[in-house]
């Protein structure tokens, strides 16, 4: 429970104009390469999804 109200007295996080356009183009990337990997595998969204996901957990947790 007290993990709760940690999370909701912590501030939203707002990006800068520059921080959502840096953002923006990274998506974009990321999405043009997700497309690829479908077309060249056989990869689905829930593969696309997990490998995502695997990504960032090693990454930022």
């Amino acid at each position: 429970m007290s993990m709760i109200f940690s999370y909701m007295e912590t501030p939203k996080w707002k990006p800068s104009k520059d921080e959502r356009e840096v953002m923006e183009a990274v998506w974009m990337q990321v999405k043009g390469a997700c497309e690829k990997l479908k077309e060249e595998t056989n990869a689905k969204d829930g593969h696309i999804r997990k490998m995502l996901q695997e990504i960032s957990d090693r990454y930022y947790s």
